[in-house]
């Protein structure tokens, strides 16, 4: 059983949900000043990269190196970090920061299905309903009306699907695949760095390819780089400490930030049926990720 919440490991999640909630809107601000969205991807997968394999160096962590640790790498980067962040900056062309952050909590919720359809969690009544009602929220957040413009563009909104699909699949490639021994830290390093190296051909391919300048998308891209692997420090040091579900509630922080610095960076308004979304969103998650009696 995990020990009970320190101030700090309350301190930290609240840090965690506001560091994940801004993500969004600081990649609309990058794609909205024309950088093309892979192009913003490779530059901040490569800042985010370079700042956790200095963590690595200077901890002098074990970085695994061997066929079936770089096989993972080059798996979770794809569909772990490159692929998503590539949908959700082609994504935030069109749509609401705000949209984002409440599709993003799904992923653990789709990892739960993912895991009950191939026999890794047991599917409790309580947990399927959970999930039901949560998705009901995802779906109803979708709709014009809520965090969805009127007006704004059901096919762009129904690709956000598609990142906590990815994430979702990561997760459940983590869990089957990960190298023994090799520390979390080490891992997300490998993979910041596989999906770098994924973004650089397909920046080429779409004509995107760039290298860091003085501008502003540079700078904006170091500073989600910087996000990502705080982020990632942060996420680490609660999983070991407090344990999975304790951190599966950042996903109500994210939702609550992610509509404040929409909010705050674009003056977005959402419907008034983002609250009733909110609300199944929310009761989903407490449902799905309450631990089940022993």
């Amino acid at each position: 059983m995990s020990p009970p919440p320190s101030p700090t490991a309350l301190v930290l999640l609240g840090t965690l949900g506001t560091l994940w909630g801004l993500t969004p809107a600081v990649g609309k601000l990058a794609v909205a000043g024309g950088i093309g969205p892979v192009g913003y991807a490779l530059l901040y997968a490569g800042f985010a990269a370079a700042i956790l394999g200095g963590v690595v160096t200077a901890q002098r962590a074990h970085l695994p190196g061997h066929p079936r640790a770089l096989g993972f790498y080059a798996v979770s980067g794809l569909i772990g970090f490159a692929t998503p962040g590539t949908l959700t900056f082609v994504a935030l062309q069109h749509l609401p920061a705000g949209l984002l952050a409440m599709v993003l909590p799904t992923a653990p919720l789709i990892t739960f299905l993912l895991a009950a359809a191939t026999g890794l969690e047991r599917a409790t009544p309580r947990r399927a309903a959970g999930v039901a009602v949560a998705l009901t929220g995802t779906a109803l957040a979708l709709a014009p009306g809520a965090a969805l413009p009127a007006g704004g563009s059901l096919r762009w909104a129904a690709l956000t699907v598609l990142v906590p699909c990815c994430y979702a699949l990561s997760n459940l490639f983590a869990v089957r695949f990960r190298p023994a021994g090799a520390p979390p830290l080490a891992l997300a390093a490998g993979t910041t760095a596989a999906a770098t190296l994924w973004l650089i051909p397909a920046s080429l391919l779409f004509g995107q390819f760039r290298l860091p300048g003085a501008d502003a998308a540079t700078a904006l891209a170091a500073g989600q780089g910087l996000l990502v692997a705080t982020a990632y420090l942060i996420y680490f040091r609660l999983l070991t400490r407090q344990g999975g579900v304790f951190v599966s509630q950042v996903g109500y922080l994210i939702v609550l930030t992610g509509l404040f610095w929409g909010w705050v960076f674009f003056a977005e308004m959402p419907g008034a049926l983002v609250l009733p979304a909110a609300a199944l969103i929310f009761v989903g998650l407490a449902l799905a990720t309450r631990p089940s009696r022993a």
